[in-house]
């Protein structure tokens, strides 16, 4: 007979590394409304400020320092939403620390870093994930099993963007080469992974341009084309210098799917678009916290010890992608 394998049931306990505007608006709240999670702490190096915007969170320690999250013997799982090019030295000290991991995107700024983070985490046997919250979204779950059904055929060309414009604050940290910013680190790192998400692998070559406002800065606008072998390919453009704006369309061989607003759609109710032989038929989601989606699966997995369902292979192959795409382009990454 099989051992029996008792399941935890009380909430995972968290911690938050920095006092970062994605934590205060996106993750914390998200983790105080799940189901099996608890926000117990944060650190922050400038506690006044962390305490102010945690003003929402009368019961939630502040510390003031990052490191007296990991010393914490209560804290289970770290989320950490610090500047990328501090994702590798911090996630590595959470897992040493013997912490769970939710890391936000791109995991690191090169494959390298990465595969440092994955082999720490696999020793250790300590979950880590890169934190895509729009792949817990419904309505990518719905698109890419339409795809895996063979609902519009065999898909042959995905096109997505994303862009914001922070050009009139130079100061953000998305724009210094120090941090790892950069468009494609930002945000077109959100193509690349749908784009592995429904063909399943990386591509086989890229060709690529960037712009930027000079040889040692980041990339303000990067535009790819990615060629995933047998006549598929992915059509990537993103920027930090453009309107606000993002949208994916799956293409197939016998229909389209869709998807106006594919990576943050809020909270808002979401219309998604098959066109199929002709005729177009709208699929409806209601709205949801995608957030609050991502942390229940992952303190779901830390209670019953499955994997995560974003696969650190998934995320080295995308960061291979990220770096392909910087070399076809002729920029060095890392910059500095």
């Amino acid at each position: 007979m099989q051992p029996r394998i008792l399941v935890r049931k009380d909430p995972v306990r968290w911690g938050i590394i920095s006092a970062a505007n994605i934590g205060v608006r996106g993750v914390a709240p998200a983790i105080r409304a799940s189901a099996n999670g608890r926000l117990m702490a944060v650190g922050s190096r400038d506690k006044q400020h962390a305490a102010e915007v945690y003003s929402f969170a009368s019961n939630v320690r502040i510390y003031n320092s990052y490191e007296a999250i990991l010393e914490d013997p209560e804290i289970e799982a770290v989320y950490i939403p610090l500047p990328n090019s501090l994702h590798a030295e911090w996630t590595l000290k959470a897992l040493q620390a013997g912490k769970h991991v939710l890391c936000e995107k791109p995991l690191a700024p090169t494959r390298e870093e990465a595969e440092e983070m994955v082999a720490v985490a696999q020793a250790q046997q300590i979950l880590l994930m890169e934190a895509f919250m729009y792949r817990f979204h419904p309505q990518i779950i719905w698109a890419l099993e339409q795809v895996r059904a063979g609902a519009i055929g065999t898909v042959r060309l995905v096109r997505a963007s994303f862009s914001f414009d922070i050009r009139s604050h130079p100061e953000n940290i998305r724009l210094q080469a120090e941090l790892a910013g950069g468009a494609l680190m930002d945000v077109g790192c959100y193509p690349v992974n749908l784009f592995r998400a429904i063909y399943g692998h990386a591509p086989q070559s890229v060709a690529a341009r960037v712009h930027t406002s000079s040889p040692t800065s980041v990339d303000q606008t990067t535009n790819a084309v990615l060629d995933y072998g047998d006549g598929c390919f992915g059509i990537l453009d993103t920027s930090l210098g453009l309107p606000s704006r993002q949208g994916a369309e799956i293409v197939g061989d016998a229909g389209s799917i869709t998807l106006p607003v594919p990576f943050t759609p809020g909270n808002y109710d979401m219309t998604a678009f098959i066109m199929k032989d002709g005729q177009m038929t709208e699929q409806s989601f209601t709205g949801v916290d995608q957030y609050q989606l991502e942390v229940e699966h992952f303190a779901q997995c830390i209670r019953t010890r499955q994997d995560p369902q974003l696969s650190l292979n998934e995320t080295l192959e995308n960061l291979t992608t990220i770096e392909a795409i910087y070399e076809a382009a002729g920029m060095d990454w890392p910059i500095i």
